[in-house]
């Protein structure tokens, strides 16, 4: 398995590597979401209005089963410090922003391990 390669925004924009993490354990939908508004008119035919902001990229969730302390920690780092984030994943895509949840589960009944799921929020 291939780990993401994890860069953190500095002060003079630049990014600095951080330690990459594993490779999430789900498939993640990215979606682009229109902005284009449709109005009825008078006449009761339709017009679209088209802002200045024609789109947006969507949050996405990330999941990890059994994880471990050291990326719990490192992701809770970045939330409680606000980091601005670029994702490299294993293909080269690059993903820009920020996590702004995370949820862990332990099953406590099957053993000492934890799923986590965070939400990220691309900002480019």
């Amino acid at each position: 398995m291939s780990n993401w390669t994890i860069y953190i925004q500095n002060s003079s924009l630049g990014w600095d590597a951080e330690t990459a993490i594993p490779r999430p354990n789900q498939d993640m939908e990215t979606k682009y979401v229109s902005n284009v508004t449709k109005i009825k008119l008078a006449n009761g035919s339709n017009a679209y209005i088209t802002p200045e902001t024609k789109y947006s990229k969507e949050i996405f969730t990330m999941f990890w089963a059994s994880t471990t302390s050291v990326l719990r920690t490192q992701i809770e780092t970045y939330i409680v410090n606000g980091d601005i984030l670029k994702i490299v994943t294993h293909t080269g895509e690059e993903f820009i922003g920020f996590f702004s949840d995370m949820s862990r589960v332990w099953f406590s009944g099957i053993e000492d391990t934890y799923d986590l799921q965070v939400s990220f929020e691309r900002v480019e």
